[in-house]
């Protein structure tokens, strides 16, 4: 069926409590409607948990990864949530990670590549980048994953939309002084892929960051179709029709008319180190 449910899930995540959060996300997939539920950045463990990162981060054979693998499983349903990953062949190495476990038991993993270092934000100092789009075929739609700051690169939404994306889902983080700028570039994202964006925000205060919340959904078109409440917890549900992609593109056909030769002109240029 080309309708579906999804779930933004904006819930407060407390740092150092894997179980808490975990206990949390059960309790929000089994009781949600939507066939597709998604969760914050880091919401396993709190954004961020600094110099117990590495205890807390897992491989994908961790337990509460196993958990939430379970629990997609039982429930049929696809879960989105963001946690710490540790390298599997690199000791030493964290990931802020995106995770897809899905209604039939599969897993796939993204690792954010663009982490932000200025502001407030010290991502660098914690996390190795990632390397790779990544698109995971769900239960209910293909999903592709990104996390937060990673919106603002439309080459990684462009490439996952033509590798097969149904739904673009960006899994974030972001305080108040962000969460305008997240305003105006996803429904960018959305018209210029004629794609469904998924934005799913946190909530709560980190030390001196205050979540701003504000998740939202918009069509292919760049329509706004639901948004979470600012600054407090909101369980957003909302209905959505995948055939409505293909009808965007016939009126807009922003992914048939993508150019290559201009997607390798950027790589010229920036290997050149900006200079054309």
């Amino acid at each position: 069926m080309s309708r579906l449910w999804v779930t933004l899930a904006q819930v407060t995540c407390q740092l150092h409590d894997k179980q808490g959060n975990l206990k949390r996300m059960k309790e929000v997939v089994r009781k949600t409607k939507g066939k597709i539920v998604i969760f914050p950045e880091l919401n396993l463990t709190g954004y961020l948990p600094r110099d117990d990162l590495f205890a807390q981060a897992e491989t994908i054979v961790g337990p509460s990864i196993k958990s939430v693998l379970r629990l997609a499983k039982e429930t049929r349903k696809d879960v989105v949530f963001g946690a710490p990953m540790r390298d599997e062949r690199v000791p030493g190495l964290v990931y802020n990670s995106c995770l897809l476990a899905t209604g039939e038991g599969r897993l796939y993993r993204y690792d954010k590549m663009y982490l932000p270092t200025f502001g407030p934000f010290e991502e660098r100092v914690f996390f190795a980048e990632g390397s790779g789009a990544v698109v995971g075929d769900g239960k209910h739609a293909k999903i592709g994953l990104t996390v937060c700051y990673d919106m603002f690169f439309p080459e990684l939404a462009k490439l996952e939309t033509l590798m097969g994306a149904q739904l673009l889902v960006n899994i974030s983080a972001a305080p108040t002084t962000s969460r305008p700028f997240f305003g105006k570039v996803i429904p960018g994202r959305a018209v210029e892929n004629a794609i469904y964006v998924a934005y799913c925000n946190l909530v709560g205060v980190h030390g001196s960051l205050v979540f701003a919340g504000g998740s939202t959904l918009h069509d292919p078109r760049g329509e706004e179709l639901a948004r979470g409440k600012d600054l407090e917890e909101d369980i957003v549900e909302v209905e959505i029709d995948l055939s409505d992609i293909e009808v965007a593109r016939r009126f807009r056909p922003t992914v048939r008319d993508t150019r290559a030769e201009l997607l390798d002109e950027i790589s010229v240029v920036l290997r050149k180190g900006g200079k054309s």
